[in-house]
């Protein structure tokens, strides 16, 4: 709700300088408010574009990695597996 009233608004001045300027002017305002919504919609996309890349740095470093067993732990592993429950 309060981005219609700052378009609204920009509109509106937009308007009253591009009066000023020329009688024709009205449509001044008109450019002004695409720019701004643009801006909006940039920062959004912007925005979404750094959690996406976050998420895919997050996953590339908890992804499993390879570890080398010392042959005690191979023998605590081997024992585990064989045990039933």
């Amino acid at each position: 709700m309060g981005i219609a009233f700052a378009i609204l608004g920009i509109l509106v001045v937009g308007a009253v300088v591009g009066s000023a300027i020329n009688f024709g002017g009205v449509f001044l305002g008109i450019p002004i408010v695409f720019l701004f919504i643009g801006a909006v919609i940039g920062k959004e996309q912007m925005e979404r574009q750094q959690r996406i890349l976050r998420l895919k740095r997050f996953r590339r470093e908890a992804r499993a990695q390879k570890v080398d067993f010392i042959p005690a732990d191979k023998r605590t592993l081997t024992r585990t597996d064989k045990r039933t429950v």
